[in-house]
């Protein structure tokens, strides 16, 4: 049984796809970081070439959760690997725009078009 309540992770080819769970607030602090360490264990013993982070699930997310991404990013780097992010809502986008995370990594619709960019 999956007993996560910030990730969900699968893998699709050579892509790791992490998708957000629930609302994502400032409250869920201790489990993003107790559930972050189980997604970098993860990448670093995969032979992941790239990430999609799905936001699909949430409406809003706050700074732990940008932090998560830039410390999976962090851990991809070294493999120069790619992150694409998708699926983020209307504030979901400005919350990413205003960390200036789009002009980092592409910020696309779907997951298809994130998983079709990683092959690009």
């Amino acid at each position: 049984m999956n007993s996560s309540k910030v990730f969900r992770v699968s893998l699709a080819d050579d892509a790791m796809i992490v998708e957000l769970l629930g609302v994502v607030s400032s409250l869920a602090d201790d489990s993003i970081t107790r559930e972050l360490d189980t997604v970098r264990q993860r990448l670093r013993t995969s032979a992941c070439s790239g990430i999609v982070i799905d936001f699909g699930q949430v409406a809003y997310f706050g700074s732990s959760m940008l932090e998560a991404i830039r410390a999976l990013w962090n851990d991809l780097t070294p493999n120069e690997g790619r992150l694409i992010l998708c699926n983020a809502s209307e504030v979901g986008r400005e919350i990413l725009q205003v960390a200036k995370f789009d002009h980092i990594w592409p910020l696309v619709e779907t997951r298809e078009q994130a998983l079709q960019l990683l092959k690009a």
